[in-house]
């Protein structure tokens, strides 16, 4: 049996690249050749998953409305802790580590580690994301320089766009970068039935900057003004909630865009299924689970011309791409949606490729090759 030990910040099922690695432990699982056991800075929701070969430890340090970069003290002290953690569990035969999460891939920095190590990097920060002389300098340092460097046996990135950064920024980690994007359950979107509702729109994310829901807001002023009905629907949570309240009604909008908050999976299925289309802005960005989770429910996906996301979104065939911080060419896009014909069948053939259970002995495989290297 292999010891699979995943070390990451936070556990939540609402947050796309735990939820994605949570969908591939729950299919190791069932194998039942492998024992997985998890440790995190805090559990803000317990996975669904119940096997006596699966376990969370919780460090419980993190505070679960803050990121870690807004908690300097408790990062270090979770970094701090993880290290005597790891060493005791490093001891079970046939192990593994995967971490996940910019601090977590640190660890190889700061014990030694006998044991293969995995270190998924999701999406790099951009300096240009940081407002301040010590936010760009923490970047550099922090992800650039030492996560980048920090030795893994594999570097696992969702998309060929990261891949291509790490290659160009890594000193080390050039040729034991392996890219395996994301799955989804598409059963589960393939069965739920399209029920169009029209000039509905869904975004799904964290409320952060880098999703840029301010453009979709200045693009739905515009839209207003052309299709007073139309309506978008934001679903997630986060830092950004207060200032895109502000926003909303600045512009006036409050009858055209809703903050849904966090939802379950059920009001998520349901929205999908009445969208016309899925809007996603983000960047810089690892992958988009979200863009899947659409094309498995039949809906087309509005999106900035940046890789990845044009990595999945092909222009007027699973959607339409914009460029980038192009708000007035948004609104357009949004308008004209009605005008491109997107067969529901056709967007969910798109999805199958991304399905969990390929995904999933995509990592098995990784991991036995490396108790087998």
């Amino acid at each position: 049996m292999i010891t699979l030990i995943s070390v990451m910040d936070y556990l939540s099922m609402r947050t796309g690249g735990v939820r994605f690695l949570m969908s591939v432990f729950s299919k190791l699982l069932e194998t039942r050749k492998f024992r997985i056991i998890v440790v995190v800075g805090q559990v803000i929701e317990e996975p669904l998953i119940i096997d006596k070969n699966f376990e969370v430890i919780n460090l419980d340090i993190y505070s679960k409305y803050k990121l870690p970069h807004e908690q300097p003290l408790n990062a270090i002290k979770f970094m701090s802790e993880l290290r005597f953690v790891i060493k005791q569990l490093i001891e079970y035969e046939n192990s593994i580590l995967h971490t996940n999460n910019h601090l977590p891939n640190l660890l190889p920095l700061l014990t030694r580690i006998d044991i293969p190590i995995v270190c998924s990097i999701h999406h790099l920060e951009s300096l240009q994301c940081a407002h301040t002389f010590i936010g760009k300098l923490g970047i550099a340092v922090l992800q650039d320089f030492l996560e980048l460097n920090a030795k893994c046996n594999i570097v696992h990135v969702p998309s060929n766009h990261i891949k291509s950064l790490i290659q160009q920024k890594s000193i080390i980690n050039k040729h034991n970068i392996v890219v395996i994007p994301p799955g989804i359950d598409t059963r589960k979107y393939f069965t739920t039935p399209r029920k169009p509702s029209n000039g509905l729109f869904v975004m799904i994310g964290r409320l952060e900057q880098r999703k840029h829901y301010d453009h979709a807001i200045a693009a739905f002023k515009i839209v207003a003004r052309y299709r007073p009905y139309y309506k978008l629907v934001i679903i997630g949570d986060g830092s950004l909630k207060h200032k895109l309240i502000q926003l909303i009604k600045r512009y006036d909008l409050e009858r055209n865009i809703f903050l849904l908050g966090s939802a379950d999976e059920k009001t998520k299925l349901e929205l999908l299924s009445r969208a016309e289309a899925l809007i996603h802005l983000g960047y810089p960005e690892g992958f988009g689970i979200v863009i899947l989770e659409a094309l498995a429910s039949g809906i087309p996906v509005i999106a900035y011309d940046v890789p990845p996301l044009n990595e999945i979104v092909v222009h007027r065939e699973t959607g339409v791409l914009v460029r980038k911080d192009g708000v007035a060419d948004l609104a357009k896009a949004i308008i004209d949606i009605d005008k491109h014909s997107f067969h529901p069948d056709k967007l969910r053939r798109t999805a199958e490729r991304y399905d969990i259970n390929t995904v999933a002995r995509k990592f098995e495989k990784l991991y036995r090759h490396l108790i087998e290297a």
